[in-house]
C-alpha cells in the first residue's frame, strides 16, 4: 500500500543537536486521524442508529457532529519535539500544553490496527517514569515520521528509517505458531471463562441465572454436563485463538542498548525499550508448563500502562525453560543465569507453612461438622491431602541469591515466579516483619521498583531476619555508591 500525504515534517535534516526551544521535528497528525477518531465512535454511533425510531435523520446527524469534532480536534493538536523535551498541545477552548521531558521516556510503543492499514499511518505511545496512563499519544503519522519521532524520543543513533514490516537488530527469539497454540491451552482459563460469564451476565441479567438454575430440571443432569464440557473446550479453543492474534509471530530483537518486541496478527504492534529502563525479570512457570519444561517471563519498565499492560510487559509468551532464562540473562547482560544455585529459607519458613495447612484442614473439618453428621462431617480432613503437599511445595519453591549485581528470589506453588533483578533498580528496599514472622526469626525483603499498580514487587519471602537486614544495607550503599557516581548525582 502506497504512503498517504505527508505529516508535514521539517525538510531540514534532523540532528540531535539544538538548543533547549528549537524542535527538531514537529508537526500535525495525519489528516486520516479525523476518520480513525470518527471509527473509535462507531459502537456509540450505531446504538444510536438502531435506537432511532424516526428516519435516521438522528443518527446521520450524529456521524456528522462527530466528525465536526473530530476535525476541530485535529485542527487543534499539535506535537512538537525540543533538545530535551516532547510537547502535545490540543484542546479549542480548553488548551492543555503536556511536556514530556525526554529522560523520563520509558518506552515507545508502534501501533498499527486495520484501520491504520486503510490509511498507510501507524499510532505512537509513549510511556514515562510512574505514569498511570499512556502519557503521548500520537495517533496518526506516516510510519517514516513515526520512526524519526521515536528515534528523537529515545535518543537512537541516525539511520535509514526502516518499513514497517522489517524487524532491525539480531533475533533474540521468535514464537512460532505451535509453540502459540501450547501457550492457549497451558495458559490461564478461568479468566477466559469469568470473562465470558460475566459478559453473558451483564448482557442477559437475571434471565440467565434463572436458565442455569433451572437447567437440570428442564434438560437433565446428562445434557447439563455435556454443555458444560462443551462450554469448557469453548474457553479452551477461544484461548487459543486470542492468544495467537495477539501474540502472532512474536519476536524480540536487539538493536544495540534497544529491544524491540514484535507482534499481532490483526492489531500488529512493535514495543522499543531500552534495556537501561527494564527494572526487573520475572520467569514465570504455572503448574503445567512447569510439568512440560516450559515458562514465560514478565519484565518491568517503570511508566508500562493502559488496558494491555498485560500484554506489554511480556518479554516472552512461551518457551523451554532453559531458553527462557537464557533471554533472560542476554537482556540483562548475565550469563548462566539459569545455572544460578539459590539459597533455601530456613526451616522455620516450612514450618509456618505447615501451621497454615494445619489451621485449613481444622477450619474446613469444624465447618463439614457442622453441617454434617459424623462420619461424614469428617469429609474436611481429606483437605489434608492438598493443604500438606501445598505446604511442603510451597517452601520448596522458595529461594534466593545475591549475585554479583542480580538479586535473584523465588517464591509461588501454582505459579512459580523468579524474579531477577539489577541491584540498582530498585527506588527502596523495605523489610517487614509480623508478629508470626518474629516468633521466628523471619522477615521479608521487597524490593520497591518504580512501577505502575498491576507489577508485582520482587520479594524475599521469610528469609532470616540477620539476612534481610544485611541485604537491605548492602543495596542502600550501592543506591548512594551509584548516585555519587552519576554525572547527575549531587
Amino acid at each position: 500500500m502506497s504512503e498517504a500525504t505527508s505529516d508535514t515534517p521539517p525538510e531540514a535534516p534532523v540532528t540531535q543537536e539544538a538548543e533547549r526551544g528549537v524542535a527538531l521535528l514537529e508537526g500535525r497528525l495525519h489528516v486520516s486521524v479525523i476518520a480513525l477518531w470518527t471509527l473509535q465512535m462507531f459502537a456509540p454511533l450505531a446504538a444510536l442508529w438502531i435506537a432511532s425510531s424516526a428516519e435516521r435523520l438522528v443518527a446521520v446527524g450524529g456521524v456528522a457532529i462527530a466528525l465536526i469534532s473530530s476535525w476541530v480536534r485535529w485542527t487543534r493538536f499539535s506535537w512538537r519535539i525540543d533538545a530535551d523535551q516532547l510537547v502535545i498541545e490540543r484542546g479549542l477552548f480548553q488548551r492543555t500544553r503536556r511536556v514530556i521531558p525526554l529522560e523520563r521516556i520509558q518506552a515507545v510503543q508502534t501501533v498499527r490496527k486495520v484501520r491504520h492499514r486503510v490509511f498507510g499511518v501507524v499510532g505512537l505511545r509513549i510511556e514515562t517514569v510512574g505514569g498511570s496512563e499512556t502519557e503521548g499519544q500520537l495517533d496518526a503519522l506516516l510510519p517514516r515520521t513515526a520512526t524519526a519521532v521515536q528515534r528523537l524520543l529515545l535518543r537512537e543513533p541516525e539511520a535509514e528509517p526502516a518499513p514497517f514490516a522489517e524487524i532491525a537488530g539480531t533475533v533474540l527469539a521468535r514464537c512460532t505458531p505451535r509453540m502459540l497454540f501450547v501457550a492457549g491451552l497451558t495458559g490461564g482459563r478461568v479468566g477466559v471463562a469469568a470473562a465470558l460469564l460475566a459478559g453473558a451476565q451483564e448482557f442477559a441479567g437475571e434471565r440467565l441465572m434463572n436458565a442455569i438454575m433451572s437447567a437440570p430440571e428442564r434438560f437433565g443432569v446428562t445434557v447439563l454436563v455435556v454443555l458444560v464440557l462443551l462450554g469448557v473446550a469453548a474457553a479452551f479453543a477461544l484461548s487459543v485463538v486470542a492468544t495467537a492474534v495477539t501474540y502472532w509471530n512474536f519476536t524480540v530483537t536487539r538493536d544495540g542498548d534497544l529491544i524491540r518486541l514484535h507482534r499481532g496478527l490483526l492489531d500488529e504492534r512493535r514495543d522499543t525499550v531500552p534495556l537501561a529502563r527494564i527494572q526487573a525479570l520475572t520467569v514465570e512457570e504455572n503448574f503445567v508448563r512447569r510439568a512440560l519444561g516450559l515458562a514465560a517471563i514478565k519484565m518491568v519498565v517503570a511508566g508500562r500502562a493502559g488496558e494491555d499492560e498485560a500484554v506489554t510487559s511480556t518479554l516472552l509468551p512461551i518457551a523451554p525453560r532453559d531458553r527462557a532464562f537464557e533471554l533472560a540473562g542476554v537482556v540483562l547482560g548475565r550469563e548462566g543465569l539459569e545455572r544460578i544455585p539459590l539459597q533455601p529459607m530456613p526451616p522455620a519458613a516450612q514450618t509456618r507453612r505447615i501451621w497454615r495447612a494445619v489451621a485449613v484442614v481444622v477450619v474446613a473439618t469444624a465447618g463439614t461438622l457442622v453441617l454434617l453428621d459424623p462420619p461424614l462431617g469428617l469429609l474436611g480432613l481429606l483437605t489434608a491431602g492438598v493443604a500438606l503437599p501445598a505446604a511442603f511445595g510451597a517452601y520448596s519453591a522458595l529461594g534466593w541469591r545475591r549475585d554479583a549485581d542480580l538479586v535473584l528470589a523465588r517464591d509461588g506453588v501454582f505459579v512459580r515466579r523468579t524474579s531477577v533483578t539489577p541491584v540498582q533498580a530498585p527506588q527502596s528496599v523495605r523489610v517487614t516483619s509480623s508478629p508470626f514472622q518474629r516468633r521466628r526469626d523471619l522477615a521479608t525483603l521487597r524490593l520497591e521498583l518504580a512501577r505502575t499498580s498491576r507489577a508485582r514487587d520482587p520479594r524475599l519471602i521469610d528469609v532470616t531476619a540477620a539476612d534481610a537486614e544485611r541485604l537491605q544495607r548492602t543495596l542502600a550503599d550501592l543506591a548512594v555508591a551509584k548516585l555519587r557516581d552519576s554525572p547527575a548525582g549531587t
